[in-house]
């Protein structure tokens, strides 16, 4: 079936995680709450509600991983209705299918058929006190009890019920708990940790709206003190699994800022793996999201879009750092450079500011100038292939620039970034331990009149040492495969070549003899749907123009007009500048209301993924003229993400469809 889609792979601490594009599933299925997949014995089961304040709880069993198709057998359970989502939970011997009816009692029914779901006998959950249980529920196995996490009518709190299953499953009379000190406008959920000893609780504050988690230790009966995640806010449940082992967890919610965009966290032995990963947009929600074990590294998420209809992903834990080793070898090895796509980065050294230049160099700051957010080392780990750097003699030293002109003292304003002595470094570490790994360093923008481009190419080569330098002696970058390249580093200088040095040549043209031709289309705005508009015509023009030499790049940057650039971010009569340029920065800043490069784009990065899937579906790419390199500011482990979906897809794949 379609969950053979999924990978396997090794990795038992996961950095990063990459997900499939989502898909429709059980036809004629709607709900306007969440859906739940769950895994019993390798049987998987879905559940949901019907739209409305009294919807039916339905039940669909979708079959095992080794079927062909979705089995999809949905039923009704007679005379169960309610307004909130249903949930499964499994143990070794029982499937649990619980719902909360209109009265806020919790109804359920036990199964051990992994084939079917029998629809009676229906239980009540009996309590030792009175309690109403609203907006949700969630459930966790802790040992051998079971605890059912809600929200209350009374003040806003929350509580989980715990309860010891019999021999036959039916569940004992529930002790109530209140969840210390929290209050939440929805339901928490609840998820086991420490080798199953202490249940964690997550959920959303009343007030600061910050996702928030504690532990409980039912043997003791105390909880632990709160703590919110790294900035991570929500309106609604926050999703909370254990997942890959018993000590990893996955946090997954709708961002507040987003409308209902999704964003998830990893976090093993009390440690986060890194900042919050936002997934494309068309993962967008208004309830919370299932997750269903398949394997060590592989699960399905299943949530209910904006339009009601069920959906489902697959996603899979992958270590950036080795994307390339784990999951294109062996089968793509004999892959060339033209046959995949990698994730790229725009000015790749300006994520610091070492220094400013120009003739109005008081303008420059962080805000005008810098279009990472990672430094080359971390930029690599995230599982970025391609590097754009720009390159000048600063301090002494071969630095890293953002100039509107060549040579620094041309531009109105400029700055420097990172050195290469650093960058090149951070490089052959990389490469000592990711030995199937890649890198291509694509130098450009030299100054001849500070230090003439030969020198520069020997002392990068001298600093990079030969060893680590793929050179292509006489093959054609269509004849240049995974396997060839391992471990190296393809050193190009844009309109040159020292084949002395090892370093070749790459161009951005329509048509060349270099090494490596960017086939490119550069929109040079800062209006998202001119970005759209120039990226779209481009890949309609590539069709039936492509040569063996050229890879295709997808340059995603929303940016200022470069006699703009160096102005933004300024306040007006700044003492650092000169008193006849404050005009310009006036009109620059506060009439045009301009933002700096990153929340440009961070605003257009949002837009990536959708617009690709959406010119792949509609043929707009397609085999011939599929991008290469996904080429973006603010590049990180989210662009790996998708880059790996794509490797995934008929597009990048040699094999018939």
């Amino acid at each position: 079936m379609i969950l053979l889609i999924l990978l396997r792979y090794t990795c038992l601490y996961p950095q990063s995680l990459t997900f499939t594009q989502p898909m429709t599933f059980l036809k004629g299925a709607a709900s306007d709450k969440a859906i739940d997949i769950t895994n019993f014995r390798q049987h998987y089961f879905a559940t949901w509600k019907s739209i409305g304040n009294n919807g039916s709880i339905n039940v669909s069993y979708l079959g095992t991983r080794a079927d062909t198709a979705f089995v999809q057998t949905s039923m009704a359970i007679p005379d169960a209705v309610s307004g909130i989502a249903p949930v499964f939970r499994t143990t070794d011997n029982h499937i649990y299918l619980f719902w909360i009816t209109k009265d806020g009692t919790v109804k359920y029914i036990v199964n051990t058929s992994d084939t079917g779901f029998a629809m009676a006998p229906v239980h009540t959950l009996s309590t030792s006190e009175p309690v109403s249980f609203t907006k949700g529920i969630n459930a966790a196995f802790v040992g051998k009890k079971v605890m059912l996490a809600s929200h209350t009518d009374n003040k806003d709190g929350i509580f989980i019920a715990i309860s010891q299953p019999g021999k036959d499953g039916i569940l004992e009379n529930a002790a109530i708990v209140p969840v210390k000190g929290a209050k939440s406008p929805d339901y928490p959920f609840v998820v086991p940790v420490s080798d199953q000893a202490q249940v964690r609780c997550s959920w959303v504050d009343i007030k600061d709206r910050k996702v928030y988690y504690a532990d409980f230790d039912p043997s003791l009966n105390t909880w632990s003190t709160p703590r919110s995640l790294p900035d991570a806010a929500s309106d609604i449940a926050p999703a909370l699994y254990s997942v890959f082992h018993n000590d990893c967890l996955f946090y997954i919610w709708n961002c507040i800022d987003r409308k209902g965009q999704l964003a998830y966290l990893t976090q093993t032995g009390g440690t986060f793996a890194g900042q919050q990963t936002y997934l494309p947009a068309y993962f967008s929600t208004d309830n919370p999201v299932s997750v269903s074990y398949v394997d060590q590294n592989n699960f399905i998420m299943g949530f209910t879009g904006k339009d009601h209809q069920l959906y489902i992903s697959y996603f899979s834990a992958y270590d950036p750092a080795s994307w390339i080793g784990d999951l294109l070898y062996p089968g793509k090895a004999d892959y060339s450079l033209r046959d995949i796509v990698i994730p790229g980065a725009h000015d790749a050294g300006m994520s610091v500011l070492s220094g400013t230049g120009g003739s109005e160099s008081g303008s420059i700051n962080e805000c005008n100038t810098l279009t990472q957010s990672l430094k080359i080392e971390k930029q690599l780990q995230a599982g970025i292939r391609m590097f754009d750097l720009r390159i000048d003699k600063y301090n002494g030293q071969l630095y890293t620039k953002h100039s509107s002109s060549d040579c620094m003292e041309d531009a109105i304003g400029g700055g420097w970034g990172e050195s290469i002595n650093e960058i090149l470094n951070a490089t052959k570490t990389f490469l000592n331990t990711n030995k199937k790994e890649f890198v291509i360093l694509n130098f450009s923008h030299f100054c001849e009149r500070h230090i003439p481009v030969k020198e520069q190419a020997r002392l990068i080569t001298d600093l990079l040492g030969k060893e680590y330098i793929y050179y292509r002696q006489e093959g054609r970058l269509a004849d240049t495969k995974l396997k060839n390249v391992a471990g190296k580093v393809i050193v190009l200088f844009e309109n040159y070549a020292y084949p002395d040095l090892l370093v070749d040549s790459g161009t951005m043209t329509t048509g060349s003899k270099a090494f490596i031709n960017y086939r490119r289309e550069y929109a040079a705005t800062n209006d998202l749907q001119k970005l759209l508009t120039a990226q779209q015509l481009f890949f309609k023009e590539l069709k039936g123009n492509i040569h063996d030499n050229d890879l295709v790049r997808l340059d995603w940057q929303l940016t200022e007009a470069g006699s703009e650039a160096a102005m933004i971010c300024n306040e007006f009569q700044s003492e650092k500048t000169n008193p006849l340029v404050d005009g310009v920065l006036l009109l620059t800043n506060v009439i045009k209301h301009h933002k700096s490069i990153i929340t440009l784009s961070l605003i257009g990065n949002r837009y990536l993924a959708p617009k690709v899937v959406e010119w792949i579906r509609d043929g707009t790419i397609n085999r011939e003229n599929k991008p290469n390199i996904l080429y973006v500011d603010v590049a990180g482990s989210w662009i790996t993400d998708f880059c790996i979906d794509l490797n995934r897809t008929p597009l990048y794949s040699k094999q018939p469809d």
